[in-house]
């Protein structure tokens, strides 16, 4: 039998970067947009991150306060970054981030 998912967390740096690409929309009069992206990359993190992670996905990331984090593309623009916790059975989400922004601070 496999593994049970894991459990998705988004830690508050995650939903800072949510909310800050929600102002950016509603700041150009596309709050349908900013509603859009936040329930879609939601999705991805907890569709994505919860069953596959552990098949090996993800490019590694140079992190001294994360040192096992690990990114997603998603939509071709948007970095998942996140971490996992085998122990608690949990993926820890990091950050959404961006592709054309500079590297995202994790430390």
């Amino acid at each position: 039998m496999g593994q049970a998912p894991l459990r998705v967390i988004l830690i508050d740096d995650a939903w800072a970067d949510l909310n800050e690409l929600s102002e950016y929309w509603i700041a150009r009069g596309e709050a349908w947009r900013a509603e859009k992206y936040s329930r879609d990359l939601i999705r991805v993190a907890e569709e994505e991150l919860s069953d596959r992670v552990r098949a090996g996905r993800g490019r590694r990331l140079k992190s001294r306060r994360h040192p096992d984090a690990r990114e997603i593309l998603a939509f071709g623009i948007y970095r998942v970054i996140y971490e996992i916790d085998e122990a608690a059975s949990t993926v820890k989400v990091l950050r959404f981030w961006h592709s054309h922004r500079d590297t995202p601070p994790l430390d």
